[in-house]
């Protein structure tokens, strides 16, 4: 208050006049900066309860979001864009793809308008749609997405940037998931070898990669390296959770299974064993 008064003093001076044209200035200008920070803090709003997992009170904070991004800034503005592919998010969540499909696609329009179309926003939203009809089981549908937005993160911040590492990952998943096991392979060699790179090769998130690409090799019949990575993921989650957390169990089961299929009855009978257990004292 002190600072808006000095302000005023020397206005004052020249005349009543000159006092009341500063005044309405800083009413004009005013609700604007209002309604854009209003806008700010219902976005920060919606993102905070998405992170909580709040999300039905996360979708009725992004609508308002969305609404106050319409009223305050212009048709086109790379903010609307924002507040729709967040509320697609939240919407897909709970899987109302319907509503959160368009949302996307508005989002994607605005973001090569406004930021250009190999820009990494558009590249984010690209892998949304992707997500969108990943999760419907439509691969078809959701691969050319996902190419689309792996092509313009590379082109934009680099073939080796940990930004590549989701799309590769998911693009490996959607093969995977239609047992394309020799398609999907590439993509998680890809995406372990970034994550060695940048992350350093005893960390956590290594692990779960090393384990989706055993049990591929393991389809394929590459039993020598699947029983390996398989070795190395137990490894570096033993270091850094213990012998006794769930993560663990999980590998654990998963080399059971290998070795039933491989024909080692007993080995499998003494992992699946020691997964129970672990699960059974983590429960206590």
């Amino acid at each position: 208050m002190t600072a808006f008064v000095s302000r005023m003093k020397p206005l004052y001076q020249y005349g009543i006049k000159a006092f009341f044209v500063f005044v309405l200035s800083c009413a004009c200008a005013l609700p604007a900066y209002t309604q854009e920070n209003s806008w700010k803090e219902l976005n920060d709003k919606t993102t905070s309860l998405l992170q909580k997992k709040r999300y039905a009170d996360a979708i009725k904070a992004g609508e308002e979001a969305l609404k106050a991004a319409k009223k305050t800034f212009p048709a086109g503005d790379s903010r609307i864009a924002d507040s729709m592919s967040l509320l697609g998010v939240l919407y897909r969540t709970y899987s109302r793809y319907a509503e959160a499909e368009p949302l996307f696609h508005q989002s994607l329009a605005i973001y090569k308008e406004s930021l250009g179309a190999d820009h990494p926003s558009a590249a984010r939203v690209l892998y949304e749609i992707g997500e969108n009809f990943f999760l419907q089981d439509k691969y078809a549908e959701a691969e050319p997405f996902y190419k689309q937005s792996l092509g313009i993160y590379e082109k934009a911040l680099g073939p080796d940037h940990p930004g590549v590492v989701d799309v590769l990952n998911r693009l490996g998943e959607l093969y995977q998931d239609q047992k394309k096991y020799a398609e999907a392979i590439p993509f998680y060699k890809r995406a372990l070898a970034i994550e060695e790179k940048t992350l350093g090769s005893g960390h956590p998130d290594l692990a779960s990669a090393m384990n989706n690409l055993a049990t591929l090799y393991y389809y394929q019949g590459e039993n020598t390296t699947a029983e390996t990575l398989y070795k190395q993921a137990l490894e570096i989650y033993e270091k850094e959770y213990g012998k006794d957390h769930p993560l663990i169990a999980t590998i654990l089961e998963k080399m059971a299974e290998f070795y039933e299929g491989t024909g080692r009855k007993k080995e499998a009978k003494q992992l699946k064993e020691q997964a129970k257990k672990i699960y059974s004292n983590y429960q206590k």
